[in-house]
């Protein structure tokens, strides 16, 4: 996936990330377990991956995530697209613990009457942050990619999540794409009408950005109230529409949850 090089690239951009059905569909190790057998392993991986202060046992399970993308058949790029924002947002808030942990200083500095120093333990803390979100990050994007959004939805129902909330994840993820086509469409026609030799990024393309969001909010609104009312008036209840089954647990998807989560507790005792 290259970098977006105008808004209408960053909208196809962001359409080809959140869209989720097509990795789903494929013949992996993931998509052969249970999602519910899934959502207790990758679940208990987390909570087991927060008692674990040691980088190079961090280090050693990010193999499992990894292992089960290509089990899977999740390409590695759209993999570590889909992690690399949030890791960089927690590598961003990890930089000034570096500042205020005790220990070995590796590197110190002046500033006017103020010292800076960064000690080789903040260093590993903001390593260890880091590295924790980004398994977390990756563990919960392999469960969504080989899962899909509609039995993600029905595994929600079935765990009796209250059905607003189902019916309001699936609103929102499938009126997301309607959304991104409506501004694709005000994007095609301001070109249209103002146009630019090279379609990059520079501050008018923001102000542009600013224009088609606003004109974006007032058309959701106005298609939400429509779309409520049509729906009304077939006949629709969130409580009827959101109740749903998942296939039963079969011993090899327990076997398979035990796995990783037996693994993960090691490590964390270890």
């Amino acid at each position: 996936m290259k970098a977006p090089q105008s808004l209408r690239d960053l909208m196809d951009s962001a359409e080809s990330l959140v869209y989720l059905e097509d990795l789903s569909n494929k013949r992996g190790l993931l998509q052969s377990i249970n999602p519910a057998a899934k959502l207790v392993a990758i679940i208990a991986m987390i909570v087991a991956s927060l008692f674990i202060f040691n980088l190079q046992y961090l280090l050693i399970l990010c193999v499992i995530p990894l292992v089960l993308a290509v089990s899977s058949r999740i390409p590695l790029r759209h993999f570590f697209v889909r992690t690399a924002f949030v890791t960089a947002l927690a590598a961003l808030l990890a930089i000034p613990p570096i500042f205020f942990a005790a220990g070995t200083p590796v590197w110190t500095a002046s500033l006017g009457g103020l010292n800076i120093v960064i000690t080789a333990q903040g260093l590993t803390n903001a390593a260890v942050f880091t590295v924790r979100v980004w398994f977390c990050v990756a563990s919960l994007i392999s469960l969504i990619l080989s899962t899909g959004f509609d039995k993600m939805l029905a595994l929600l129902s079935a765990m009796r999540v209250p059905g607003v909330i189902v019916q309001l994840f699936s609103l929102t993820y499938r009126y997301f794409f309607v959304s991104v086509h409506e501004a694709q469409s005000v994007l095609i026609a301001k070109e249209a009408r103002t146009y630019v030799h090279k379609k990059t990024f520079n501050l008018q393309s923001l102000k542009d950005l600013g224009s088609v969001v606003a004109t974006l909010f007032i058309r959701t609104y106005e298609r939400s109230e429509r779309v409520y009312l049509a729906m009304k008036a077939r006949g629709f209840e969130i409580e009827k529409s959101a109740k749903s089954k998942l296939p039963s647990i079969r011993v090899y998807d327990v076997a398979f949850a035990s796995a990783l989560i037996i693994t993960v507790v090691l490590f964390a005792l270890s």
